[in-house]
């Protein structure tokens, strides 16, 4: 794992938290590193997993200077990673819970959907903001978007580059709770150690899939 994603197992839960000083890209190092994280969470005792960002931002979503590089290789390589990111998260055999401690943009959000249970604090902003800077969403991207949001809300998000913030993003389905932001993590870490003490994992993950 890089620095930029830090791993710490405390009884049953494993908490991974992305902070690259600036607004969590995922690039390729980053989503290698999670990966990583993800794999030591498997391997462990753990039986939950907590996602958080940094104070600052949950992700601000890929790497735009990938895309602007004219690798169109790297830029493929980068976009699919996140996708199988995404995937791994909604497949994973232990629930996931993310802590959106700030915005989540793009991939970023999309990563934030893939999670079993989301907690943002009253600033969150869940935002696909492909098509106001000139991008078409993935088709990956849109099928998450219509798997968790609600149709309205999905609509408004995919086509219009709709922001959702506080009870609005409860309602769209962005978020499953709110709380301040200094407790995004401490009940992030609280719902995944419950999921922990009352699941069947073989059962949870057998629904899940």
């Amino acid at each position: 794992m890089t620095s930029a994603v830090t791993y710490e197992l405390n009884e049953s839960v494993a908490t991974i938290t992305l902070d690259d000083g600036k607004v969590n890209v995922l690039g390729p190092d980053m989503q290698t590193a999670i990966n990583e994280a993800l794999d030591s969470a498997e391997k462990d005792a753990s039986k939950a997993v907590v996602l958080a960002g940094n104070q600052r931002v949950f992700s601000g979503g890929f790497d735009l200077a990938v895309f602007q590089s004219g690798d169109a290789k790297a830029a493929l390589g980068m976009l699919a990673g996140g996708f199988e990111l995404s995937k791994r998260c909604l497949t994973f055999p232990k629930p996931i819970v993310m802590a959106a401690t700030g915005s989540a943009i793009a991939m970023g959000s999309f990563l934030l959907l893939s999670g079993d249970h989301r907690i943002g604090q009253p600033k969150t902003k869940c935002q696909a903001i492909e098509v106001a800077i000139g991008m078409t969403i993935p088709i990956s991207a849109i099928e998450i978007m219509r798997h968790r949001l609600t149709p309205a809300a999905f609509d408004r998000g995919a086509s219009l580059a709709a922001i959702f913030v506080g009870d609005e993003a409860i309602a769209g389905g962005w978020l499953d709770e709110i709380v301040e932001a200094d407790q995004v993590v401490a009940r992030a870490q609280e719902v995944a150690a419950q999921a922990a003490a009352t699941l069947h994992l073989g059962a949870h993950l057998a629904t899940k899939l």
